[in-house]
Parts: structure tokens; sequence; C-alpha cells
């Protein structure tokens, strides 16, 4: 943790914006590949994540599975241990395919990737808000 991670709610946002763009990515990909035969659109269970980390920034409970002891620092952690928050790919099918198996419909990829941009800028104006009202907050306390 950086020293200025001040709050888990700051960390959160901090993945938050890490995994959008990701899935802006993701989208971009989709939409260059709309002419691809046999391309199928691929996306993130970005919400899917979210929910995980926010529960283990948030539910801070006890823990009461037995871990592993680990006597050395070279020593390879179990699979479970290991486990990153990273969202879960999946292909969005549903679409009607063309004639070359193709599925990407530009109108979706573009709506999605309209959403994601929005949700990507607020997210960047609450963390500019929260840092502003952290320093106004510095600053006052120097004239005290």
């Amino acid at each position: 943790m950086s020293i200025f991670t001040y709050s888990p709610a700051r960390v959160l946002a901090q993945e938050a914006l890490d995994h959008r763009t990701f899935r802006r990515d993701l989208i971009a990909s989709n939409i260059a590949n709309i002419s691809t035969p046999m391309y199928r659109p691929k996306d993130v269970n970005f919400e899917q994540m979210m929910a995980k980390k926010a529960d283990e920034l948030f539910n801070k409970e006890k823990d009461l599975k037995l871990g592993l002891g680990i006597t050395h620092r070279n020593h390879l952690l179990p699979p479970d241990a290991n486990e990153d928050y990273q969202p879960t790919m999946f292909y969005r099918d549903g679409h009607l395919a063309r004639n070359d198996g193709n599925s990407v419909d530009i109108d979706i990829e573009t709506s999605e990737l309209g959403k994601n941009e929005v949700m990507y800028q607020g997210i960047i104006g609450a963390l500019r808000k929260q840092g502003g009202i952290f320093s106004y907050a510095l600053e006052s306390s120097r004239s005290l």
C-alpha cells in the first residue's frame, strides 16, 4: 500500500480504473476484428470482479481457513493464494453471426465503448474530487 492510499474506496477506484482500461482494450479489439472471419466478441465480467474486491476491502471478517506455513520466500504459494482479482473474460454471444461466422455488432460495441468511457471518466472525477478534499483538509490544518 502506498502513502496515497488513505481509503479502501480509493484502492477500489484505482482497481476499477485498471479494469475499465482493460475492458476498453477488449472492446477496441472487437471493433478492430469486425471483418475477421469466425471472430467472436470478447467482454469481461467487470461487476463480478468489483464485487469480489469490495468484499475483500470492506468486509474484514476473520478468515477461518487454516493457512499454509511458508518457511522460505521462494516457496510457491497454493493456487488460491495466488488468486488475483481479474475479471472473468467471456465471449459475448447471442448476436446473429454473419455469413463469415463473425458475430461482432458495431452498434453494440460502440455503445459498450461509450458506456465504459463514461464510467471511466466518472471514476477519474471522483478520484480528483477526493484528492482535492484531502488536499484542502491538509492546507486548512496548516493555518491552525
